[in-house]
């Protein structure tokens, strides 16, 4: 079972900001995010229908699972 120095439960915009957080002051600890959805957090538009306006998916991403 994987062992983590930080824990954060839910995957939105709140859980990406305490990645965030974490990483400013500790650049080396393992940090686990448990959240229902199956992707890593991202900016989620207005009723999604900023991505109908032409926006690929991908724009949407904040990088969360890029900080380890």
């Amino acid at each position: 079972m994987p062992q983590y120095e930080y824990l954060i439960l839910g995957g939105g915009m709140t859980a990406d900001a305490a990645v965030h957080g974490i990483r400013e002051v500790d650049k080396t600890s393992e940090i686990g995010v448990i959240a229902a959805e199956p992707h890593a957090p991202y900016a989620r538009p207005p009723l999604s229908k900023a991505l109908w306006k032409g926006a690929k998916p991908e724009s949407v991403q904040l990088g969360t699972a890029d900080l380890g």
